[in-house]
């Protein structure tokens, strides 16, 4: 049987281009219209997609926020009105690790997992900025220190998965007989006392379903985030333009994975891929030219500036990007030096001038494919096959168009034998093909 590919559709509520919204009749509801979402997942589950993630972000209104609907409703509160609408499809929810407590995440995921009857995901977040520092009372500037961050990330996943499995099912022993519903000594208490996070007792409900704990995810570049994910996701995201920087992320966390003792088959490695499907690759390209004209350009060079540390008075959208300022203006943010190789590398790769490169940038370093259902079906087959990824996180051009038109690309991998027909288990480990965890 030929490998299997997975695919996750990221869940933007009007589609992937930050200006998608634009071609909506009425985009005032966006935010907070459930019927709207629910609607947007039907479609992803009849497209057969695995599972919808939803990205969220603490932070109050910001400067990001006003310029594209971003969603308003608790991910893990519109996930369990999807789940109640839907049968196979996985849902990925996103809370922080760094912020709160533990409890309160397993709780709320493993509700999900059961309101959707063995569906639930979590996306493990380790980021931090000065609007989510803001929203939470705390002072701007004060984000911590990388080791400090994935310390305190860790023994925060641990919590939470310590939580799920403190409480067994067969623990609930409902004895008529002497008065006892469930059996503490069958239960296993959480004690756990780290530097940064407590807990200790049973959570109050199981965190398996079936069986089965939610599926973890977790997404980052930095060598911190790469060990961390290995160690404690099922799942994990990359957004990454340059091939090659693909295929070496791809097999330093499958070694990773091999040194904490995991079998590397089971964590599976996911880019993003912005795709848009067209009956040509010139039809494709036009539709995305269209809407790209509809963006802020000012926005948009601000943007790229604080992406690679460059001053925007640098950058004239009529000119290649000045990479040789990369050289003169050094920087230390490991972040910023990994978006200057690749953004700089694909600017010079293409030949591209500044707006060209923006326009190109909106995808957020998710690797863009323009074509043919067939033509894109080529492309994520031999991205498959060359130690890519395992399968893809596919941001639709605008929606609902990009996900209807990505579902012939699905229908030409199944005809290929690299995708199921038809869901096949009604939890969403299974029909990733991951084990028990």
């Amino acid at each position: 049987m030929k490998k299997q590919i997975r695919l996750n559709l990221i869940f933007h509520t009007s589609g992937r281009h930050d200006a998608g919204w634009k071609t909506f009749d009425d985009p005032t509801t966006l935010v907070d219209d459930v019927d709207h979402q629910i609607a947007y997942a039907k479609l992803a589950e009849e497209a057969k997609f695995d599972a919808i993630f939803l990205p969220d972000t603490p932070a109050v209104l910001s400067k990001s926020f006003l310029r594209k609907p971003r969603r308003g409703l608790d991910p893990a509160v519109l996930l369990s009105a999807i789940a109640r609408e839907t049968t196979h499809l996985g849902l990925i929810s996103t809370a922080s690790s760094l912020y709160g407590h533990p409890y309160f995440v397993a709780r709320s995921i493993a509700s999900l997992h059961h309101v959707s009857k063995g569906r639930a995901g979590w996306n493990i977040v380790t980021s931090q900025d000065d609007e989510t520092l803001e929203a939470l009372g705390l002072p701007a500037g004060s984000q911590l220190d990388r080791d400090t961050r994935y310390e305190r990330a860790a023994e925060f996943v641990e919590i939470v998965t310590g939580l799920w499995d403190s409480l067994p099912t067969s623990a609930i022993t409902a004895d008529r007989e002497n008065d006892i519903y469930i059996d503490p000594s069958l239960a296993h208490p959480v004690d756990a006392q780290g530097k940064h996070f407590s807990s200790h007792g049973v959570m109050q409900m199981t965190g398996r379903y079936e069986g089965q704990r939610p599926v973890l995810f977790q997404a980052g570049i930095s060598p911190h985030s790469r060990k961390f994910g290995s160690k404690y996701a099922d799942a994990l995201f990359t957004s990454q333009p340059n091939l090659e920087h693909d295929r070496k992320f791809y097999a330093e966390v499958k070694g990773y994975a091999e040194k904490y003792g995991r079998n590397p088959d089971h964590l599976l490695v996911l880019p993003g891929l912005y795709a848009v499907v067209g009956d040509t690759v010139e039809q494709a390209r036009k539709a995305k030219a269209e809407i790209d004209e509809m963006m802020d350009m000012g926005f948009l060079l601000n943007l790229l500036s604080r992406q690679i540390g460059i001053p925007v008075e640098e950058l004239d959208p009529h000119k290649p990007l000045p990479v040789e300022l990369f050289e003169t203006i050094p920087t230390d943010d490991e972040v910023i030096q990994y978006r200057r190789n690749d953004i700089g590398g694909v600017a010079q790769a293409h030949g591209f001038t500044v707006k060209q490169l923006v326009h190109h940038n909106l995808t957020r370093g998710q690797r863009t494919v323009f074509g043919t259902p067939e033509q894109i079906a080529d492309t994520i087959e031999e991205w498959a096959d060359t130690g890519v990824g395992d399968g893809f996180n596919v941001n639709a051009h605008v929606q609902p168009a990009g996900v209807e038109r990505f579902k012939d690309v699905i229908t030409e991998l199944h005809n290929r034998g690299r995708y199921r027909s038809e869901y096949e288990y009604s939890t969403f480990r299974e029909n990733y093909g991951l084990p028990l965890r």
